[in-house]
């Protein structure tokens, strides 16, 4: 037995950076809820994203991070995996929109890894139902577009081919989506539905960032605004997104994407997901791993931020915006 496996052998359960592992009955404000997210079987592509929210609570173990500062701040609590029914998809849709509008009543933030992107129009369904006045936007990050028309939701109600179309007919529009990241072998009818997004390549954010939370504000409406971050690793370039992967070149570095979402943390983050990476089952963590767990320490952190666009002072941001552009 490797000395790792020994150590852990006598911990508690492993959960998320170590975080305290509670109920919906432990949340309120301020605090960060991580769930896990086991199911994959509605996203049309290699399965076994459904194993990352394991894999990442152990990768996430201080003990197994070779000694690197990756603990969040202590406003966080797992509270294991979100009710799934992987062959009911209608049944799915259903309770993990009850599940997050219950823990989004608390006035905690929702944080679901693992799974595929599928599930997460159901998740912002249940936001949009806790929080009926805050006008929500939404910020994906990755490398598709995944606007594909809806053709019958009533037999595919989760569909990761259109779960971004199914986020904006929640969220008012494609004028609610900043795509970030984007590759450009979408096809064009997708890119139709976009018209009135916010929309900028891998090749764009590498350039610079500057002034980017600011351009995403450009435009929006003068009220009480909350934005929703979901991150698909996808935009990393990996091609299976698997731990012995060789990163290629092309997309978003993990450093670029880690200071891409903190770069958004300037904005009021109230939920937000990280999906797309199906790991390699090994106990000990994996270079990919650990990658996939400081892109989520980068999440936390944004959403912990005290944001400095905010209410009032987004309200005075808006203001000089509108002056500015007379």
């Amino acid at each position: 037995m490797s000395s790792v496996d020994s150590i852990l052998s006598m911990q508690s359960v492993p959960s998320f950076f170590g975080a305290p592992i509670g109920d919906i009955e432990d949340l309120s404000e301020e605090k960060i809820a991580l769930t896990g997210l086991f199911c994959d079987h509605f996203s049309g592509g290699e399965p076994g994203a459904r194993y990352a929210a394991r894999q990442l609570r152990y990768a996430s173990l201080p003990l197994l991070t070779h000694g690197q500062n990756i603990s969040p701040s202590n406003n966080i609590i797992d509270i294991g995996e979100l009710n799934v029914f992987p062959i009911e998809p209608m049944k799915t849709q259903s309770i993990l929109k009850e599940q997050s509008f219950r823990i989004h009543q608390t006035g905690a933030k929702l944080l679901a890894l693992g799974g595929d992107y599928s599930l997460i129009p159901a998740l912002v369904s249940g936001q949009l139902k806790a929080r009926p006045d805050s006008d929500l936007k939404i910020i994906r990050i990755s490398r598709n577009l995944d606007t594909v028309e809806i053709s019958n939701p009533q037999q595919k109600p989760l569909n990761r081919s259109c779960a971004t179309r199914q986020l904006g007919d929640y969220c008012g529009g494609s004028k609610s989506i900043a795509l970030l990241g984007v590759s450009d072998s979408s096809s064009l009818e997708e890119y139709e539905y976009l018209v009135d997004s916010f929309v900028r390549s891998a090749q764009q954010l590498s350039s610079s960032l500057a002034g980017l939370t600011e351009q995403i504000l450009d435009g929006l409406p003068d009220k009480n605004i909350s934005f929703y971050l979901s991150v698909d690793v996808d935009v990393l370039a990996m091609p299976s997104i698997r731990s012995n992967s060789p990163y290629l070149g092309t997309g978003l570095t993990p450093k670029q994407l880690t200071s891409l979402i903190l770069e958004l943390g300037k904005l009021p983050i109230i939920g937000a997901d990280v999906t797309g990476y199906i790991p390699d089952l090994d106990i000990s963590g994996s270079a990919a791993s650990v990658t996939v767990v400081e892109i989520i320490r980068s999440v936390i952190e944004a959403m912990s931020q005290e944001s400095v666009l905010c209410r009032c002072e987004l309200l005075h941001y808006l203001v000089w915006l509108a002056i500015y552009h007379l």
